[in-house]
């Protein structure tokens, strides 16, 4: 089968190898779309996260049931996203029921084979059927609308009516698209650099994409970190309201440093936003099946699954082009 593999920073190949067998109690699937996530990117600029060399990349996916255990309730052809997480589950987060906060918490594409290829095999529980008609490039986006779904409940426990999020990014898009098609929320801004995705933000329903957070108004209840640099947080920390909440969405390559005496003086809390739950997941594919949240605007580019590493190339290039590539693995 066609697979994607990672051989080291900025080596990425698309080659022909076994095709996947499933386990016992495993389905088989036939990988529609795969998309590429910001961790991917992590992986190739930096090799994190990813255990052993010529790993099959990728944990975004939609496929298509081609066989499954006769208890599991899949039948072939069904049309399905699935959770790609992989948790110890044996720590105490695991055992209390909140696996995205594991302590080794892994994904398929690191800690084993990922869906960047025409083949995946994945346990029947993890997998969640979508209606027939369910947009395919959409559907592939239910995994990252599931860490904006998490991102969002945890915000709106602040009861915010003013959030900027940093980085217009998929997630940072996502969270801002919720706040306002979901949660209403009266004002949210997008802070980005760039251009071309400040434009996105306004498709996303952002009520005003700015190019600095700190020159958009001040006083936020809530902001968000969607980027994963030390500008941004600095940004996202000094625009927050005294006693308001600064939420971190997002993997730092360098790790920050953050002044904790503005945040004591301030009463400002800083919580960190992991992943999601299978509930979470869920209501994703509720929300893209149901065509309930039109996601289109996010997806700028489909690419061959043989053409992979030109899509990494174009999301980690200095100029940004590109917002979500799909790996297309039908043809």
């Amino acid at each position: 089968m066609k697979a994607v593999k990672f051989y080291g920073i900025g080596d990425v190949r698309t080659v022909d190898t076994e095709a996947a067998t499933p386990g016992g109690g495993q389905a088989l699937i036939r990988v529609l779309y795969g998309g590429i996530c910001g961790s991917d990117l992590h992986i190739y600029r930096k090799g994190m996260f990813v255990e052993r060399l010529e790993e099959t990349m990728g944990h975004e996916f939609v496929g298509r049931v081609c066989s499954a255990p006769a208890e599991s309730g899949l039948s072939e052809g069904d049309l399905v996203v699935g959770d790609p997480r992989v948790p110890c589950g044996h720590c105490r987060a695991c055992l209390e029921g909140d696996s995205h906060r594991c302590a080794s918490l892994g994904f398929i594409g690191e800690v084993r084979p990922g869906c960047f290829a025409e083949y995946l095999a994945l346990e029947p529980e993890k997998l969640i059927v979508l209606p027939k008609d369910t947009d395919l490039k959409q559907a592939a986006l239910c995994e990252p609308l599931a860490v904006a779904i998490h991102a969002c409940k945890e915000i709106m426990r602040a009861d915010p009516q003013r959030v900027l999020v940093m980085g217009a990014g998929p997630i940072g898009l996502l969270i801002a698209c919720l706040l306002k098609a979901q949660y209403r929320v009266a004002q949210v801004t997008v802070a980005d650099l760039d251009e071309f995705r400040r434009k996105k933000a306004e498709q996303a329903g952002a009520d005003q994409a700015v190019s600095d957070g700190l020159k958009a108004g001040g006083a936020f209840d809530c902001a968000v970190d969607a980027v994963g640099v030390q500008g941004a947080l600095e940004g996202a920390i000094q625009s927050t309201r005294p006693g308001g909440s600064v939420f971190l969405s997002a993997i730092y390559e360098t790790l920050p440093v953050v002044d904790v005496n503005y945040l004591v003086s301030n009463e400002q809390r800083l919580c960190g936003n992991n992943a999601y739950s299978f509930s979470d997941l869920q209501e994703a594919a509720r929300l893209v099946g149901g065509k309930k949240l039109p996601l289109d605007w996010l997806v700028t580019r489909v690419l061959p699954a043989d053409q992979a590493d030109q899509a990494f190339r174009l999301l980690t290039a200095p100029a940004k082009t590109d917002l979500k590539i799909l790996l297309d693995f039908q043809i």
